[in-house]
């Protein structure tokens, strides 16, 4: 089984361990795939949401 060697950490990748989630949950919010109303979902579309903001 190969691993995963990863230099940098990605964003999905912080996002996910500070709320203790997968990344790929965290792709599917950021991608729109996955509408959250509440709890951890929405406390994750918020910060992609800043982090796209202060991007611009």
């Amino acid at each position: 089984m190969r691993q995963k060697i990863f230099k940098n950490p990605t964003v999905y990748q912080i996002i996910a361990k500070k709320y203790g989630v997968s990344e790929k949950y965290v792709g599917m919010i950021a991608r729109g795939e996955r509408i959250p109303k509440r709890g951890i979902g929405l406390k994750i579309e918020e910060e992609i949401k800043e982090i796209i903001n202060n991007n611009n």
